[in-house]
């Protein structure tokens, strides 16, 4: 009986022992299990957190982007947009006038007509309105003697340069050609000025003789018996007296004198004043030599716009 108290009582003596050991036992457990499990609370707050972290950031970034974009919305109304390219418009050929022309400038309209072409024309034509009497179309002209250069060729540089003279000083200015390889009659040069409505007509050509020592320039115009444009001589005698007067002023070649003519079919189908100067003898060869001469050329031009001037001032 004593030794079973004995037992007893050792048995109560360790049970503190073992309740002490478990609950360092549960207590390690606890431990190991609070820094190696994180709860749920633990692990929703680090989402959260990082979720917070990537929004800032992601809002950051969009509004440097949003930046940005003003910036570049700024510089792109600062330019203005570039339109769209045009189709280019075809181009057209001149067409002759077929109404009459109002002129520009100082309101006076000359048709400029550089005698001859590259090749004469041995067709008919008539001499004038409802003539019997036909002649060539066109001829072909003479050639200087000294220079090589032909008359047409001449008479063509001489004519461009006088229409940018007069253009300068205001006139609206026509040219029945503007290169060497046409076909134009006589009869249809003439007629271009009446299309055009020129208020003169003013012929272009230089002389040729078979004597070498003929020089200087003269002015043909029709007479005030001619069949044709009678009621057209003393006006075109006047064209003629102003231009040369002016011409031989400025070049210093000899003046021949206005000279009527009846038998130019390029005179006889005009319906305007008109005049046919022939600048000089391309068969002598001062004259020649002279009218190939670039200085020379512009006392050439400036003699016969002053001419004109002075015969329009005078109307």
């Amino acid at each position: 009986m004593s030794n079973h108290k004995k037992k007893v009582s050792s048995n109560r003596n360790r049970l503190p022992i073992i309740l002490s050991l478990v609950v360092v036992i549960l207590a390690v457990i606890a431990v190991i299990l609070l820094f190696c499990l994180p709860d749920k609370s633990t692990k929703q707050s680090g989402k959260e957190s990082v979720k917070t972290e990537v929004s800032s950031k992601k809002k950051e970034k969009d509004s440097s982007l949003d930046q940005e974009d003003k910036k570049a919305g700024s510089k792109s109304t600062e330019k203005a947009e570039p339109e769209e390219p045009k189709e280019p418009e075809e181009l057209k050929e001149p067409e002759e006038p077929k109404e009459p022309i109002e002129a520009k400038g100082n309101g006076h309209i000359v048709c400029i007509d550089p005698g001859h072409q590259r090749s004469g024309e041995s067709a008919k034509e008539p001499n004038g309105p409802n003539s019997k009497t036909m002649k060539a179309r066109v001829t072909g002209g003479t050639r200087g003697t000294t220079t090589g250069v032909y008359e047409y060729e001449l008479t063509l540089t001489i004519s461009q340069a006088l229409k940018t003279e007069l253009e300068k000083r205001g006139y609206t200015v026509y040219m029945t050609r503007d290169t060497h390889d046409v076909k134009i009659s006589n009869m249809e040069r003439a007629q271009y000025a009446t299309q055009v409505n020129a208020d003169i007509y003013f012929r272009i050509h230089a002389n040729g003789a078979g004597s070498s020592s003929a020089n200087g320039a003269m002015m043909l115009t029709p007479s005030a018996s001619n069949p044709y444009v009678a009621n057209l001589a003393s006006k075109s005698k006047t064209l003629s007296q102003d231009v040369l007067a002016a011409y031989c002023q400025a070049t210093g070649m000899k003046n021949l004198g206005v000279q009527a003519n009846d038998t130019m079919t390029g005179l006889n189908w005009a319906t305007m004043p008109m005049t046919l100067i022939e600048l000089g003898f391309m068969t002598n060869p001062r004259d020649d030599k002279n009218m190939e001469d670039a200085a020379y050329q512009v006392k050439m031009v400036q003699g016969m716009a002053n001419g004109i001037d002075a015969y329009f001032q005078g109307q």
